[in-house]
């Protein structure tokens, strides 16, 4: 091998190689800047052409790059004064750093190092790329996610793969698997479970209702192309008017606004839905019953500032929804859906219907929580018929202001929404 003086010679020379398979450089020289902290250069099979890989990692993100030739990935590489790397070839694996007053340390030793082609292997994905109804909504084309589809996929997936976990935990399904997707908007989610339960044997009916009739129609649309109009449809409705034909084994919402969250929630108790899934969108109902002089003197600051008060409503929110579902018999977890990039709001509720629950727990908690924060969510409206009549009787309880739900909330309110539902 070559006697290098620079690492910048080093990396051209090994990536170009042909028994070059992978290279990991991070570090920055004495006295100059780096904005990457770990770059990995690896050969991969795309589309059955081995092109060179590289990923540039920072501290919260990494971005990929596929070049069709080795000399294209090394011309961006030798900008970078990485000061430490380790680069495996078939036969040696070396290992070099910049000492302090710039000189290039190179040690190497014979080392086998065969490693699969990347996309050789197939990735763990329910939901293929070449998918038809990805084709038809968009996402991909030939068989290839879209650059523009990537984040959508990758959502997709995900909430694939909680659905799939979810049927099967909590009681037994029989029959066609009944699916209500409340909220449903371009309904990629909707048509996900469609094609993820055919394909895996299982029999189903699924609705989307969706409050705009162009939307519904467009779906509708989409279904018949697909040949799935005998188990798929999509139906126009505020959600706290729509009533199902057939009870729900499983509710689905994702990011209905406001109190149209806990309309889905109260839909599936009254249903006894075995599963929902549903991910809250705005908080804007308890954010406007909180008042920090009712509070207990060492909660007061919780509330004091706008954005404090924001996200102690949204917490709060969800936290007595968790609670009031446990109270009539669900067991709930909340956790993070997908990462923060694809939505602000990416927290889901998970509830399985689990009669016999010990509820005492719940109740106690909702009590606390009410009485400390003289709040009224809409849910307990809702299930009121379900829950003790009591439960809200605290100091001021019944005096916090009553917020109307989502459909009649005003523009200026519906546009201060991070997302909505139909954006998904």
């Amino acid at each position: 091998m070559s006697d290098f003086t620079s690492m910048a010679g080093l990396i051209r020379d090994c990536v170009q190689r042909q028994e070059f398979q992978r290279a990991v450089l991070s570090g920055t020289a004495h006295g100059v800047q780096n904005p990457w902290r770990r770059v990995v250069v690896r050969k991969v099979a795309l589309r059955d052409a081995v092109q060179t890989q590289v990923t540039w990692h920072t501290d919260k993100t990494a971005v990929t790059s596929n070049y069709p030739d080795a000399e294209a990935a090394v011309v961006e590489l030798v900008e970078v004064p990485f000061r430490t790397a380790h680069i495996e070839l078939q036969s040696t694996t070396i290992e070099a750093r910049v000492a302090k007053r710039g000189k290039l340390l190179v040690s190497q030793r014979a080392e086998a190092n065969t490693v699969a082609l990347a996309h050789d292997r197939q990735r763990d994905r329910a939901i293929p790329p070449d998918a038809a109804f990805l084709d038809v909504l968009g996402v991909s084309h030939d068989g290839v996610v879209k650059p523009t589809g990537q984040r959508k996929y990758r959502q997709i997936n995900e909430f694939i793969r909680i659905l799939s976990a979810t049927l099967d935990t909590g009681p037994p399904l029989t029959g066609p698997v009944r699916i209500l997707d409340l909220g449903c908007g371009n309904a990629y989610l909707t048509f996900a479970a469609v094609h993820h339960l055919r394909e895996s044997g299982v029999a189903c009916t699924v609705v989307g209702v969706d409050r705009d009739v162009e939307t519904t129609a467009r779906n509708n649309e989409r279904a018949h192309r697909l040949g799935w109009q005998d188990h798929l449809t999509f139906a126009s409705s505020l959600i706290e008017h729509y009533v199902p034909a057939e009870a729900p084994d499983l509710v689905i919402s994702l990011h209905a606004c406001d109190t149209a969250t806990d309309d889905v929630l109260a839909l599936a108790v009254h249903h006894n839905a075995a599963h929902v899934l549903a991910s809250p969108c705005c908080h804007h109902d308890l954010q406007r019953q909180l008042r920090p002089q009712a509070m207990p003197t060492g909660f007061r600051d919780l509330a004091r500032d706008g954005v404090l008060k924001e996200q102690l409503g949204d917490v709060l929110t969800d936290a007595l929804r968790a609670s009031l579902l446990r109270m009539v018999g669900y067991k709930v977890d909340v956790f993070t859906f997908v990462p923060v990039e694809h939505t602000p709001r990416n927290n889901l509720i998970r509830a399985t219907r689990t009669p016999g629950r010990d509820t005492a727990d719940a109740e106690a908690s909702v009590r606390a929580l009410a009485t400390m924060f003289t709040v009224r969510p809409r849910l307990a409206e809702l299930l009121a018929h379900r829950i003790p009549a009591d439960l809200f009787t605290g100091p001021d309880a019944g005096a916090a202001q009553h917020i109307e739900p989502m459909d009649t909330m005003t523009a200026a309110a519906v546009q201060r929404c991070p997302t909505s539902a139909h954006g998904r």
